[in-house]
């Protein structure tokens, strides 16, 4: 996978007969974090991606479509979910948006349901081993199944020679053919994020040790 910062200038031509596809991390964040200002570093994140991805479009092209984990609409629907999904990004998206790229109805809205389900069977602390098993082997085949649809969903909406963008957490699993090039578009505020994050998410859970 090429990394925006490590590859020189990258050629529409060397992957004219490709699907391009930018991949840009993304993080789901729960409301009370998000809304805390001190040392946030998601506009400095954000500011950088948005940098990133405008030298890219230089040398590949405007983005085409945009597909975004857990957004199940298109159009302006899937814009107003997108911004409820990714509030410090979605002025980003917005300027893609507007600048022609089209929105994907990216997720099988079945498929995510049923996969948020069997996930909070699996943290509903399930006393009985049999039971945790079963639960978690649906839980397994369902997210088999979503990234086969996601896989397929960009298989049929990226076409040749054209660019599409992906934002999706860091963990996503999915494994693309050999007809789309994939370029990860890096950014040093990365690391801050993730320790940021960690930090704010244990003081959310264990408010008692805050500050201390």
């Amino acid at each position: 996978m090429p990394e925006l910062g490590k590859i020189s200038k990258p050629s529409v031509d060397r992957f004219k007969n490709k699907k391009r596809l930018i991949y840009v991390p993304v993080f789901f964040v729960p409301p009370q974090i998000s809304e805390i200002k001190e040392n946030n570093p998601f506009k400095d994140y954000w500011a950088e991606i948005a940098d990133n991805i405008n030298k890219l479009e230089l040398s590949l092209g405007k983005i085409d479509i945009i597909f975004h984990e857990m957004n199940t609409k298109s159009k302006e629907e899937g814009l107003s979910i997108i911004e409820n999904l990714n509030p410090d990004g979605i002025d980003f998206i917005k300027i893609l948006h507007n600048s022609g790229s089209k929105i994907s109805d990216f997720e099988n809205e079945e498929l995510i349901t049923e996969l948020m389900d069997w996930q909070r069977a699996l943290s509903a602390g399930i006393m009985s081993q049999k039971a945790r098993e079963m639960i978690s082997k649906e839980y397994s085949d369902t997210n088999t199944k979503r990234n086969e649809s996601l896989l397929n969903k960009i298989s049929d909406e990226l076409k040749t020679g054209s660019n599409g963008i992906l934002f999706m957490r860091e963990d996503h699993g999915l494994q693309f053919d050999n007809e789309t090039e994939v370029f990860y578009v890096s950014s040093n505020t990365i690391s801050k994020v993730h320790e940021w994050l960690k930090v704010e998410i244990e003081k959310l859970m264990n408010p008692t040790n805050d500050g201390k």
